[in-house]
């Protein structure tokens, strides 16, 4: 727990959002295709960010093509080279 703040308080909104998404699809086997286990407003909650932030975030990764919406649950990794470079 004292690990996950040191990080949060290291990264902007992107590098946050980047690496919960990494970290999402590594622990469901490196798939593209990622299942969101909570809600924008948790996801927000658990990584210090307004439920604004997070999907302003979200539309910014799909508008550079890292990442596609297909529900509200589950996004398509597209570039994770660019997701994994923006979480460090």
């Amino acid at each position: 727990a004292q690990e996950h703040l040191l990080v949060l308080g290291r990264q902007n909104a992107i590098e946050r959002i980047a690496a919960f998404l990494v970290d999402l699809a590594e622990r469901q086997g490196g798939l593209r295709q990622v299942e969101l286990p909570m809600s924008r407003v948790d996801i927000g909650d658990y990584l210090g960010l307004t439920i604004e932030t997070v999907s302003r975030v979200f539309t910014k990764l799909k508008e550079r093509g890292v990442i596609r919406l297909l529900s509200l649950r589950c996004i398509e990794i597209v570039r994770q080279d660019a997701l994994r470079d923006m979480s460090e």
